[in-house]
């Protein structure tokens, strides 16, 4: 299966000015490109390795389409 579009959204805890913001975007991350099913589990866990030290909540979302 091909996925036409694939949007990466790390949401966390900030501190801007030493204050806490809670459910902020700490990175975004989109591709028009599309790429395939298969390939989107090894570029998840790669993207956790290098953005996230610490353990997180994490969501996916799939979203099917039809025209």
């Amino acid at each position: 299966m091909y996925v036409d579009k694939l949007e990466i959204i790390s949401v966390g805890t900030k501190y801007i000015k030493n204050k806490e913001k809670k459910n902020q975007v700490i990175n975004h991350h989109c591709c028009d490109d599309g790429i395939l099913l298969k390939k989107i589990l090894p570029l998840i866990e790669a993207y956790d390795d290098a953005h996230h030290e610490t353990h997180s909540n994490v969501t996916i979302t799939v979203e099917f389409k039809t025209e």
